[in-house]
Protein backbone atom coordinates (compact mmCIF):
# COMPACT_ATOMS: atom_id res chain seq x y z
CA UNK A 1 0.00 0.00 0.00
CA UNK A 2 1.53 3.41 -1.53
CA UNK A 3 1.50 6.59 0.84
CA UNK A 4 1.49 9.22 -0.86
CA UNK A 5 2.70 12.75 0.08
CA UNK A 6 3.55 15.72 -2.38
CA UNK A 7 6.99 16.40 -2.84
CA UNK A 8 8.92 19.32 -0.56
CA UNK A 9 10.34 20.25 -3.96
CA UNK A 10 6.79 20.48 -5.40
CA UNK A 11 5.55 22.11 -2.29
CA UNK A 12 8.72 24.40 -1.82
CA UNK A 13 9.08 26.11 -5.38
CA UNK A 14 4.79 26.75 -5.00
CA UNK A 15 5.73 28.21 -2.12
CA UNK A 16 8.65 29.85 -3.67
CA UNK A 17 6.84 31.19 -6.13
CA UNK A 18 3.92 32.43 -4.15
CA UNK A 19 6.59 34.43 -1.47
CA UNK A 20 8.05 35.87 -4.55
CA UNK A 21 4.76 36.92 -6.39
CA UNK A 22 3.79 38.77 -3.42
CA UNK A 23 6.62 40.21 -2.95
CA UNK A 24 6.52 41.47 -6.85
CA UNK A 25 2.46 41.77 -6.79
CA UNK A 26 2.66 45.34 -6.73
CA UNK A 27 5.11 45.68 -9.97
CA UNK A 28 3.63 47.64 -12.92
CA UNK A 29 5.38 47.26 -16.69
CA UNK A 30 7.55 50.16 -15.54
CA UNK A 31 8.71 48.64 -13.23
CA UNK A 32 9.16 44.90 -14.36
CA UNK A 33 12.88 43.55 -15.27
CA UNK A 34 13.63 44.51 -19.03
CA UNK A 35 14.38 40.64 -19.24
CA UNK A 36 11.33 39.11 -18.17
CA UNK A 37 9.51 36.79 -20.54
CA UNK A 38 6.02 37.79 -21.39
CA UNK A 39 2.88 35.56 -20.86
CA UNK A 40 -0.40 36.52 -21.84
CA UNK A 41 -3.65 35.24 -20.06
CA UNK A 42 -6.61 34.87 -21.76
CA UNK A 43 -10.21 33.00 -21.75
CA UNK A 44 -9.92 33.04 -26.38
CA UNK A 45 -6.55 31.36 -26.21
CA UNK A 46 -7.65 27.60 -27.22
CA UNK A 47 -4.44 26.19 -25.26
CA UNK A 48 -0.94 27.09 -24.34
CA UNK A 49 1.77 27.75 -25.99
CA UNK A 50 4.82 25.37 -26.51
CA UNK A 51 7.56 27.56 -24.58
CA UNK A 52 9.46 27.06 -21.61
CA UNK A 53 8.93 29.66 -18.33
CA UNK A 54 11.06 30.33 -15.82
CA UNK A 55 12.88 32.67 -13.79
CA UNK A 56 10.92 36.29 -13.96
CA UNK A 57 7.62 36.15 -15.84
CA UNK A 58 5.92 39.49 -16.67
CA UNK A 59 1.93 38.18 -16.30
CA UNK A 60 -0.56 40.14 -18.04
CA UNK A 61 -4.63 39.16 -18.02
CA UNK A 62 -7.21 40.09 -20.71
CA UNK A 63 -10.20 39.49 -18.65
CA UNK A 64 -12.15 40.16 -21.68
CA UNK A 65 -13.95 43.35 -19.98
CA UNK A 66 -13.12 47.05 -18.77
CA UNK A 67 -12.86 48.08 -15.19
CA UNK A 68 -12.58 44.37 -13.90
CA UNK A 69 -11.24 42.77 -10.87
CA UNK A 70 -9.15 39.93 -11.58
CA UNK A 71 -7.46 37.24 -9.08
CA UNK A 72 -5.21 35.17 -10.08
CA UNK A 73 -3.67 31.62 -8.08
CA UNK A 74 -0.51 29.57 -9.04
CA UNK A 75 -0.64 25.90 -8.26
CA UNK A 76 -3.89 26.69 -5.86
CA UNK A 77 -1.85 29.65 -4.04
CA UNK A 78 -3.20 32.80 -4.59
CA UNK A 79 -0.54 35.58 -5.88
CA UNK A 80 -3.02 38.51 -5.91
CA UNK A 81 -6.55 39.82 -5.27
CA UNK A 82 -8.71 42.09 -7.02
CA UNK A 83 -5.86 43.32 -9.37
CA UNK A 84 -7.18 46.31 -11.31
CA UNK A 85 -5.97 47.71 -14.77
CA UNK A 86 -3.37 47.22 -16.55
CA UNK A 87 -3.87 43.54 -15.12
CA UNK A 88 -0.01 42.69 -14.45
CA UNK A 89 1.99 41.93 -12.29
CA UNK A 90 5.93 39.89 -12.42
CA UNK A 91 6.07 36.58 -10.78
CA UNK A 92 9.72 33.98 -10.54
CA UNK A 93 8.76 31.15 -11.15
CA UNK A 94 11.90 29.65 -9.97
CA UNK A 95 15.13 28.15 -12.02
CA UNK A 96 14.04 25.25 -13.54
CA UNK A 97 11.09 25.52 -15.70
CA UNK A 98 8.58 22.93 -14.34
CA UNK A 99 4.50 22.86 -14.97
CA UNK A 100 2.54 25.05 -13.16
CA UNK A 101 -1.61 25.37 -13.19
CA UNK A 102 -2.37 29.14 -13.33
CA UNK A 103 -6.32 30.34 -12.69
CA UNK A 104 -7.76 33.32 -13.04
CA UNK A 105 -11.10 34.94 -11.93
CA UNK A 106 -11.98 38.46 -13.11
CA UNK A 107 -14.98 39.81 -11.84
CA UNK A 108 -17.37 42.84 -13.98
CA UNK A 109 -18.57 45.96 -12.16
CA UNK A 110 -21.69 44.40 -12.39
CA UNK A 111 -20.67 41.10 -10.77
CA UNK A 112 -20.34 38.95 -13.46
CA UNK A 113 -17.82 36.65 -12.99
CA UNK A 114 -15.16 34.45 -15.18
CA UNK A 115 -13.01 32.02 -14.37
CA UNK A 116 -10.26 30.09 -16.56
CA UNK A 117 -6.98 27.97 -16.45
CA UNK A 118 -3.97 27.64 -18.17
CA UNK A 119 -1.26 25.13 -17.40
CA UNK A 120 2.32 25.57 -18.44
CA UNK A 121 5.50 24.01 -19.11
CA UNK A 122 3.08 21.21 -19.42
CA UNK A 123 5.01 17.78 -18.92
CA UNK A 124 7.82 19.45 -17.28
CA UNK A 125 7.35 17.86 -13.77
CA UNK A 126 8.48 18.43 -10.71
CA UNK A 127 10.40 16.13 -8.33
CA UNK A 128 8.54 13.33 -6.64
CA UNK A 129 8.68 10.04 -5.74
CA UNK A 130 6.26 7.25 -5.45
CA UNK A 131 7.10 3.59 -3.35
CA UNK A 132 5.25 0.25 -4.26
CA UNK A 133 5.74 -2.90 -2.69
CA UNK A 134 6.52 -5.34 -5.68
CA UNK A 135 6.16 -8.21 -2.92
CA UNK A 136 5.58 -7.36 0.47
CA UNK A 137 5.88 -10.66 1.72
CA UNK A 138 9.56 -10.79 0.39
CA UNK A 139 10.49 -7.21 1.66
CA UNK A 140 10.64 -6.05 -2.05
CA UNK A 141 10.04 -2.48 -3.45
CA UNK A 142 10.44 -0.44 -6.46
CA UNK A 143 10.31 3.21 -6.30
CA UNK A 144 9.39 5.44 -9.02
CA UNK A 145 10.50 9.22 -9.64
CA UNK A 146 10.26 12.41 -11.56
CA UNK A 147 12.70 15.04 -12.18
CA UNK A 148 12.82 18.48 -13.78
CA UNK A 149 15.02 17.95 -16.87
CA UNK A 150 17.35 20.36 -15.99
CA UNK A 151 17.98 18.84 -12.61
CA UNK A 152 17.73 15.44 -12.84
CA UNK A 153 17.75 12.48 -10.15
CA UNK A 154 21.33 11.85 -8.71
CA UNK A 155 20.48 8.75 -6.35
CA UNK A 156 17.09 6.91 -4.62
CA UNK A 157 17.94 5.97 -1.03
CA UNK A 158 16.39 3.55 1.15
CA UNK A 159 16.18 4.59 4.88
CA UNK A 160 15.41 1.33 7.10
CA UNK A 161 14.48 1.90 11.07
CA UNK A 162 16.10 5.31 10.42
CA UNK A 163 19.35 4.21 9.23
CA UNK A 164 20.32 4.80 5.63
CA UNK A 165 20.49 0.95 4.07
CA UNK A 166 21.36 1.85 0.15
CA UNK A 167 21.63 4.18 -2.63
CA UNK A 168 20.69 3.21 -6.19
CA UNK A 169 22.01 6.29 -8.59
CA UNK A 170 20.51 4.57 -11.88
CA UNK A 171 16.77 3.01 -12.60
CA UNK A 172 15.18 0.54 -11.75
CA UNK A 173 15.19 1.69 -8.44
CA UNK A 174 14.31 -1.56 -6.53
CA UNK A 175 15.57 -2.69 -3.01
CA UNK A 176 14.90 -5.78 -0.74
CA UNK A 177 14.54 -4.78 2.91
CA UNK A 178 14.90 -7.55 4.81
CA UNK A 179 12.86 -6.46 7.79
CA UNK A 180 10.01 -5.47 6.17
CA UNK A 181 8.77 -8.83 4.64
CA UNK A 182 6.29 -10.50 5.60
CA UNK A 183 5.77 -8.33 8.76
CA UNK A 184 2.46 -6.79 10.06
CA UNK A 185 3.98 -3.37 11.18
CA UNK A 186 6.40 -2.67 8.23
CA UNK A 187 7.30 1.08 7.24
CA UNK A 188 9.78 1.65 4.66
CA UNK A 189 11.02 5.29 3.88
CA UNK A 190 13.00 6.50 0.49
CA UNK A 191 13.87 9.73 -0.08
CA UNK A 192 15.11 10.82 -3.79
CA UNK A 193 17.80 13.52 -4.58
CA UNK A 194 18.45 15.36 -7.41
CA UNK A 195 21.79 16.74 -8.81
CA UNK A 196 21.15 19.97 -7.35
CA UNK A 197 20.57 18.52 -3.85
CA UNK A 198 17.05 18.55 -3.93
CA UNK A 199 14.99 15.92 -2.26
CA UNK A 200 11.37 14.00 -1.89
CA UNK A 201 10.03 11.21 0.02
CA UNK A 202 7.76 8.93 0.02
CA UNK A 203 6.52 5.88 2.84
CA UNK A 204 5.21 2.52 2.82
CA UNK A 205 4.03 1.00 5.74
CA UNK A 206 1.60 -2.25 5.94
CA UNK A 207 -0.41 -0.13 8.66
CA UNK A 208 -2.46 1.88 6.41
CA UNK A 209 -2.34 5.20 3.95
CA UNK A 210 -1.41 8.14 5.19
CA UNK A 211 -2.59 11.41 4.17
CA UNK A 212 -0.17 13.62 2.18
CA UNK A 213 -0.24 16.78 4.89
CA UNK A 214 1.42 13.77 7.35
CA UNK A 215 4.44 12.84 5.50
CA UNK A 216 6.79 15.85 4.62
CA UNK A 217 10.52 16.97 4.81
CA UNK A 218 10.74 19.33 7.20
CA UNK A 219 13.47 21.65 8.66
CA UNK A 220 13.94 22.29 12.27
CA UNK A 221 15.97 25.26 14.07
CA UNK A 222 17.23 23.96 17.32
CA UNK A 223 19.48 26.13 19.81
CA UNK A 224 22.52 23.65 21.77
CA UNK A 225 24.77 24.31 24.73
CA UNK A 226 27.38 22.17 25.03
CA UNK A 227 28.84 21.31 28.61
CA UNK A 228 31.97 19.19 29.52
CA UNK A 229 32.81 16.82 32.65
CA UNK A 230 33.78 19.89 34.80
CA UNK A 231 29.78 21.69 33.90
CA UNK A 232 31.65 24.12 31.83
CA UNK A 233 29.89 25.55 28.72
CA UNK A 234 32.50 25.04 25.79
CA UNK A 235 31.53 26.92 22.67
CA UNK A 236 34.67 25.12 20.76
CA UNK A 237 33.20 21.72 19.32
CA UNK A 238 33.42 20.53 16.34
CA UNK A 239 30.14 19.97 13.84
CA UNK A 240 31.48 16.60 13.03
CA UNK A 241 30.86 15.41 16.74
CA UNK A 242 27.01 16.40 16.77
CA UNK A 243 24.67 13.96 15.77
CA UNK A 244 20.84 14.70 15.99
CA UNK A 245 17.67 11.97 16.46
CA UNK A 246 14.22 13.04 15.98
CA UNK A 247 11.57 10.79 16.91
CA UNK A 248 14.15 8.04 16.67
CA UNK A 249 15.10 9.15 13.39
CA UNK A 250 18.41 10.75 12.60
CA UNK A 251 18.17 13.70 11.09
CA UNK A 252 20.31 15.53 8.60
CA UNK A 253 22.27 19.14 9.63
CA UNK A 254 22.18 21.52 6.98
CA UNK A 255 22.95 24.71 8.82
CA UNK A 256 25.42 24.93 11.50
CA UNK A 257 26.95 28.07 13.69
CA UNK A 258 27.68 29.87 17.03
CA UNK A 259 25.03 31.58 18.11
CA UNK A 260 26.86 34.32 19.79
CA UNK A 261 26.59 37.54 17.77
CA UNK A 262 22.30 36.25 16.91
CA UNK A 263 20.07 38.78 18.48
CA UNK A 264 18.03 37.62 22.20
CA UNK A 265 15.08 38.39 23.57
CA UNK A 266 15.04 37.67 27.67
CA UNK A 267 12.26 37.39 29.87
CA UNK A 268 13.42 38.23 32.63
CA UNK A 269 11.38 37.23 36.20
CA UNK A 270 12.40 38.67 39.55
CA UNK A 271 10.39 37.19 42.63
CA UNK A 272 9.34 40.59 44.00
CA UNK A 273 7.00 38.68 46.89
CA UNK A 274 7.04 39.70 50.70
CA UNK A 275 9.69 36.99 51.38
CA UNK A 276 11.80 38.47 49.16
CA UNK A 277 12.28 41.82 51.62
CA UNK A 278 15.73 41.42 53.15
CA UNK A 279 17.19 40.11 49.82
CA UNK A 280 15.82 42.53 47.50
CA UNK A 281 18.51 44.76 46.95
CA UNK A 282 20.90 42.07 46.25
CA UNK A 283 18.67 40.62 43.75
CA UNK A 284 17.74 43.74 41.68
CA UNK A 285 21.69 44.82 42.17
CA UNK A 286 22.65 40.98 40.07
CA UNK A 287 19.72 40.94 37.84
CA UNK A 288 20.75 45.18 37.31
CA UNK A 289 24.83 43.39 36.20
CA UNK A 290 23.18 40.47 34.12
CA UNK A 291 21.36 43.00 32.04
CA UNK A 292 24.45 45.21 31.59
CA UNK A 293 27.01 42.51 31.13
CA UNK A 294 24.06 40.41 28.83
CA UNK A 295 22.48 42.48 26.41
CA UNK A 296 23.56 44.01 23.13
CA UNK A 297 22.18 46.92 21.10
CA UNK A 298 19.95 44.54 18.95
CA UNK A 299 19.04 42.62 22.23
CA UNK A 300 15.41 42.67 23.32
CA UNK A 301 14.35 42.35 27.46
CA UNK A 302 11.25 42.24 29.62
CA UNK A 303 10.78 42.59 32.86
CA UNK A 304 8.15 40.62 35.17
CA UNK A 305 7.53 40.85 39.22
CA UNK A 306 6.28 37.87 40.83
CA UNK A 307 4.02 38.58 43.05
CA UNK A 308 0.36 37.58 44.02
CA UNK A 309 -0.98 38.55 40.53
CA UNK A 310 2.74 38.72 38.52
CA UNK A 311 3.30 42.21 36.66
CA UNK A 312 5.06 42.96 33.93
CA UNK A 313 6.66 46.05 34.87
CA UNK A 314 8.84 47.06 31.58
CA UNK A 315 7.68 46.12 28.26
CA UNK A 316 9.92 44.03 25.53
CA UNK A 317 12.26 46.71 24.74
CA UNK A 318 15.71 47.01 22.99
CA UNK A 319 16.31 50.06 25.71
CA UNK A 320 19.00 48.56 28.23
CA UNK A 321 18.74 51.55 30.40
CA UNK A 322 14.61 51.14 30.48
CA UNK A 323 15.22 47.99 31.91
CA UNK A 324 17.90 48.97 34.88
CA UNK A 325 15.19 51.72 36.03
CA UNK A 326 12.27 49.36 35.85
CA UNK A 327 14.32 47.23 38.50
CA UNK A 328 15.26 49.57 40.63
CA UNK A 329 11.55 50.46 41.48
CA UNK A 330 10.50 47.07 42.30
CA UNK A 331 9.30 46.24 45.34
CA UNK A 332 8.51 43.17 47.50
CA UNK A 333 4.87 42.45 48.61
CA UNK A 334 2.18 39.81 48.24
CA UNK A 335 3.12 35.76 47.93
CA UNK A 336 4.36 33.85 45.08
CA UNK A 337 2.57 33.32 41.81
CA UNK A 338 5.47 31.71 40.35
CA UNK A 339 3.64 29.49 37.35
CA UNK A 340 1.73 32.25 36.31
CA UNK A 341 4.59 34.79 35.88
CA UNK A 342 6.34 31.63 34.09
CA UNK A 343 2.84 31.43 31.43
CA UNK A 344 2.75 35.67 31.00
CA UNK A 345 6.59 35.43 30.07
CA UNK A 346 5.97 32.94 27.81
CA UNK A 347 3.57 34.80 25.96
CA UNK A 348 5.48 37.91 25.83
CA UNK A 349 8.23 35.62 23.97
CA UNK A 350 5.80 34.04 21.81
CA UNK A 351 5.84 36.22 18.89
CA UNK A 352 9.89 37.05 19.14
CA UNK A 353 11.90 36.42 15.84
CA UNK A 354 14.92 36.40 17.98
CA UNK A 355 16.62 33.36 20.20
CA UNK A 356 14.16 33.50 23.28
CA UNK A 357 14.78 32.83 26.77
CA UNK A 358 13.26 32.63 30.44
CA UNK A 359 15.02 33.65 33.26
CA UNK A 360 13.62 33.77 36.87
CA UNK A 361 15.09 34.15 40.07
CA UNK A 362 13.02 33.25 43.06
CA UNK A 363 13.66 32.56 47.05
CA UNK A 364 10.95 29.71 47.11
CA UNK A 365 7.91 27.72 45.75
CA UNK A 366 4.52 28.80 44.38
CA UNK A 367 1.28 29.68 46.81
CA UNK A 368 -0.79 31.34 44.82
CA UNK A 369 -0.76 30.77 41.38
CA UNK A 370 -4.00 30.05 38.95
CA UNK A 371 -1.95 28.00 36.29
CA UNK A 372 -1.08 24.27 37.74
CA UNK A 373 1.93 23.07 36.71
CA UNK A 374 0.77 20.47 34.43
CA UNK A 375 -0.32 23.82 32.27
CA UNK A 376 3.23 25.38 32.76
CA UNK A 377 4.98 22.39 31.41
CA UNK A 378 2.61 21.86 28.46
CA UNK A 379 3.00 25.61 27.59
CA UNK A 380 6.65 25.63 27.71
CA UNK A 381 7.13 22.94 25.99
CA UNK A 382 4.97 23.97 23.67
CA UNK A 383 6.82 27.03 23.33
CA UNK A 384 10.69 25.78 23.02
CA UNK A 385 12.08 28.31 24.85
CA UNK A 386 14.74 27.51 27.04
CA UNK A 387 14.25 28.31 31.09
CA UNK A 388 16.74 28.95 33.62
CA UNK A 389 16.52 29.06 37.32
CA UNK A 390 18.27 30.72 39.77
CA UNK A 391 16.99 29.46 43.62
CA UNK A 392 18.02 32.00 45.97
CA UNK A 393 18.17 30.75 49.20
CA UNK A 394 19.61 32.71 52.63
CA UNK A 395 22.08 30.04 54.13
CA UNK A 396 20.09 28.66 56.89
CA UNK A 397 16.64 28.68 54.78
CA UNK A 398 15.73 25.57 52.98
CA UNK A 399 13.91 26.12 48.83
CA UNK A 400 10.55 24.31 48.74
CA UNK A 401 11.61 20.66 47.24
CA UNK A 402 8.80 20.23 45.58
CA UNK A 403 8.94 22.74 43.64
CA UNK A 404 12.70 22.97 43.86
CA UNK A 405 12.77 19.61 41.99
CA UNK A 406 9.72 20.83 39.37
CA UNK A 407 12.09 23.70 38.26
CA UNK A 408 15.00 21.05 37.42
CA UNK A 409 12.79 19.51 35.63
CA UNK A 410 10.96 22.13 33.60
CA UNK A 411 14.38 23.44 32.73
CA UNK A 412 15.85 20.25 31.71
CA UNK A 413 12.89 19.74 29.20
CA UNK A 414 13.42 23.20 27.86
CA UNK A 415 17.42 23.21 27.35
CA UNK A 416 17.99 25.21 30.60
CA UNK A 417 19.85 25.05 34.26
CA UNK A 418 18.79 25.53 37.63
CA UNK A 419 21.24 26.99 39.89
CA UNK A 420 21.11 27.42 43.78
CA UNK A 421 22.73 30.82 44.73
CA UNK A 422 23.05 31.89 48.65
CA UNK A 423 24.79 35.31 48.79
CA UNK A 424 24.88 38.36 47.11
CA UNK A 425 28.63 37.27 45.47
CA UNK A 426 27.86 33.95 43.81
CA UNK A 427 24.11 35.62 42.87
CA UNK A 428 25.84 37.27 40.69
CA UNK A 429 27.91 34.29 39.46
CA UNK A 430 24.56 32.65 38.92
CA UNK A 431 23.67 35.43 36.36
CA UNK A 432 27.23 35.18 34.59
CA UNK A 433 26.40 31.18 33.89
CA UNK A 434 23.19 31.57 32.34
CA UNK A 435 24.49 34.73 30.55
CA UNK A 436 27.65 32.66 29.04
CA UNK A 437 25.48 29.79 28.21
CA UNK A 438 23.43 31.84 25.60
CA UNK A 439 26.17 33.48 24.33
CA UNK A 440 28.04 29.91 23.92
CA UNK A 441 24.93 28.23 21.98
CA UNK A 442 25.45 26.17 18.85
CA UNK A 443 22.90 27.42 15.98
CA UNK A 444 21.68 24.38 14.34
CA UNK A 445 19.07 23.93 11.63
CA UNK A 446 18.72 20.10 10.64
CA UNK A 447 16.26 18.14 8.21
CA UNK A 448 13.93 15.31 8.88
CA UNK A 449 11.94 13.06 6.95
CA UNK A 450 9.34 10.60 7.96
CA UNK A 451 5.70 10.53 9.31
CA UNK A 452 4.48 12.76 11.13
CA UNK A 453 1.10 13.93 12.72
CA UNK A 454 -0.05 17.49 13.40
CA UNK A 455 0.73 18.51 17.05
CA UNK A 456 2.43 15.53 17.59
CA UNK A 457 4.98 15.22 20.47
CA UNK A 458 8.22 14.60 18.92
CA UNK A 459 11.36 13.65 21.20
CA UNK A 460 14.67 15.80 20.03
CA UNK A 461 18.17 14.01 21.08
CA UNK A 462 21.37 15.73 20.14
CA UNK A 463 24.13 12.81 20.69
CA UNK A 464 27.46 14.20 20.94
CA UNK A 465 30.95 11.89 19.64
CA UNK A 466 33.30 12.59 22.74
CA UNK A 467 32.13 10.94 26.72
CA UNK A 468 33.93 13.91 27.97
CA UNK A 469 30.69 16.58 26.28
CA UNK A 470 27.04 16.52 27.30
CA UNK A 471 24.57 18.79 24.97
CA UNK A 472 21.81 20.32 26.43
CA UNK A 473 18.49 21.56 24.16
CA UNK A 474 15.06 21.02 24.18
CA UNK A 475 13.66 17.54 24.92
CA UNK A 476 11.31 17.89 22.12
CA UNK A 477 8.70 19.51 20.35
CA UNK A 478 5.21 19.62 19.01
CA UNK A 479 5.04 18.85 14.95
CA UNK A 480 3.43 21.76 13.19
Amino acid sequence: MTLHRVPRSNRRRAADALAASLLLALLTTQTAAANTTQLLLTRDREHADAAEYKGLVDLSVNPGFDDARVTITLDGQKLTDALRAPYRLTVDFGPIAVQHRIVVTAWSRDKNRVQWSETINRGLLPLSVKLKAVDAAAGIFEATVTAPKEDPIAAVELWDEGKLNASITEPPYRFTVASAAGRSDAFVQVTAKTKSGEEAADFWSSAGEVHVESVNVREVPLFVSVIDRDGVTRDDVDRSLFRIIDNDSEAKIVEFGKAFDQPISIALLLDASASMTYTMHAAIAAAQSFVQKTLRPNDRCALFAIRDVPRRVQEMTNDRLAVERALKNVQPMGRTSLYDAIESALRELKDEKNRRAVVVLTDGGDTTSLASFDEVEKDAKQAGIPIYVIAYTVEGVPLDTQDFERMKFLTSETGGFVAVASNEQNLQARYGEIEKDLRAQFAIRYQVTDYAKRNEWRKVRVVLASPRLTARTIRGYFAP
